[in-house]
């Protein structure tokens, strides 16, 4: 009682803590779609910052260019109103009146001011709002050591002003402007880049749910499927779209992988239906001779004789037994630790030389054929056996006068080994369940054996990397048998 008690509660954290665990995990949807309104943000971020940077360089270079051309040819009326034969007080009027409609003329939201400066910088005309403010003058244009200067200046208002003076002779002509309204459309550009991007995201995420939602939708309908799925419900497949993308792949992938599991399972009911059979056939008899001799005293012959019998057929279960473990040993396959080369022509050779006699007995000739010098690499007893169970197969059902013959070739990096007799064959009925695990065809009723001789042969020459075939059914049965060789060792 204080085991299940304890063993309920362990299993009641543990479930508690997986579901706190579950809690923390996003689905893949939502990872799909957090990741592509990152990554929308994270470009839109980038494309932001280098237009709202081109847009200020843009505006600024209009701002100063605007100011250089006003400046070029206000600097050249001013040489050529002081050209000889016009007096001062008419210069003066002249550039008075130039003044005045250039500040007339222009944007009232750039603020212009201009201003006429004599060589100590004392002003002589100004218009605009240099009227009543005045910005410093460089003294090297002053002077006429330098021809032009642009630079920014405080006026004392919120924005700074680009002024550019030039010089003319005697003095320098000096032209300001405000930055407000270039100021104030690149803040306009940044609030409405700050107003989109939360729309924009918002838009992302819905956009990016519906494609994860799309995208995982078959994702969803192989999940159904495979809860439907059970070991007495292979026969479900997942639906494929259409559409041959990747997770059509994945959908034949995991359908061929159903396919095998279904087959595998289908296999081992029958051969755990075949083995019951083996088993119980002599197992029955066994306790059937036993019960009769229990019912009454018997002589010592009578004995003798039933235990003589009971004997061959506990021998008889001991090599089905036997058999079952061999068998269960090649479907482990061979360790990579104990892969040695093994050369193939001695392993032929010896099996040759085994079922010589016993081939002579049967009176069924053994023929061999030129065996090349090649390497595999395996277990040298199992190859044996596996070649040893097909020619024991050949001799078996090979009618006397008949004929086994082992020819082995080497076929680019394998080395294919046939056994061909000329027996009766097998029933094209037969040849798909030839492997079968305890499986016997018409022809083995009536002869001794488990049917696991040809079961155990395949699945050695499988964990070698090769496989059987059967290449010829009837009349006469070729079983080729195909073992990938040792690089280099082929003569």
């Amino acid at each position: 009682m204080g085991d299940r008690g304890y063993t309920s509660a362990f299993v009641g954290r543990a479930a508690s803590g997986q579901a706190r665990a579950s809690g923390w995990r996003l689905p893949i949807g939502a990872k799909l779609t957090l990741r592509y309104t990152a990554a929308i943000a994270v470009t839109l971020t980038v494309v932001a910052l280098f237009v709202y940077a081109e847009v200020t360089r843009r505006v600024n270079r209009e701002a100063k260019l605007l100011l250089e051309v006003e400046m070029r040819e206000l600097a050249d009326e001013l040489r050529s109103a002081q050209s000889p034969g016009s007096s001062e007080v008419e210069r003066r009027q002249v550039i008075r009146e130039r003044f005045e409609r250039l500040v007339r003329t222009s944007d009232p939201s750039l603020q212009l001011g201009v201003a006429w400066l004599g060589a100590d910088g004392t002003p002589l005309l100004s218009a605009g709002i240099l009227t009543d403010t005045r910005a410093p003058v460089p003294s090297s244009v002053l002077r006429g050591e330098e021809t032009s200067s642009l630079r920014a200046v405080n006026l004392g208002d919120s924005y700074a002003y680009l002024a550019m003076a030039m010089s003319v002779p005697d003095g320098a002509v000096q032209m300001v402007l405000s930055t407000e309204r270039y100021a104030e459309n690149i803040a306009r550009i940044r609030e409405v880049f700050l107003l989109a991007f939360p729309i924009v995201l918002l838009l992302t995420g819905g956009a990016g749910f519906l494609l994860a939602d799309t995208t995982l939708k078959p994702i969803r309908s192989m999940t159904q499927t495979a809860r439907r799925i059970s070991a007495t419900h292979l026969n479900e497949r997942i639906a494929l779209t259409g559409s041959g993308d990747e997770l059509d792949h994945l959908a034949e992938t995991l359908n061929d992988m159903l396919a095998r599991v279904e087959d595998g399972l289908s296999r081992m009911r029958r051969f755990n239906a075949n083995a019951a059979h083996e088993l119980r056939t002599p197992l029955t008899a066994l306790s059937s001779q036993l019960d009769v001799m229990l019912e009454r005293e018997r002589s010592a012959g009578e004995y003798r004789q039933v235990l003589e019998d009971a004997h061959g057929r506990v021998h008889a279960l001991s090599e089905v037994l036997d058999a079952m473990l061999r068998l269960a040993r090649t479907e482990a396959g061979i360790a990579p630790s104990d892969r040695v080369p093994v050369p193939i022509r001695p392993v032929l050779q010896n099996v040759f030389d085994f079922f010589g006699p016993v081939a002579e007995e049967s009176d069924v000739e053994l023929h061999q054929g030129p065996i090349p010098d090649v390497v595999v690499m395996g277990d040298a007893s199992w190859l044996h056996q596996l070649f040893a169970n097909l020619v024991a197969n050949a001799v078996k059902f090979t009618p006397a006068g008949g004929a086994v013959a082992v020819l082995a070739e080497l076929d680019r990096n394998q080395v294919s080994v046939r056994v061909r007799d000329t027996g009766p064959g097998l029933a094209p009925t037969e040849a798909d369940s030839t492997f079968e695990r305890f499986n016997r065809g018409k022809q083995s009723q009536t002869r001794p054996g488990f049917g696991l001789g040809l079961p155990i042969a395949r699945e050695i020459a499988r964990a070698h990397g090769g496989d059987i075939e059967i290449e010829r059914a009837g009349p006469g049965a070729t079983f080729r048998v195909t073992l990938p060789i040792r690089t280099g060792t082929s003569t």
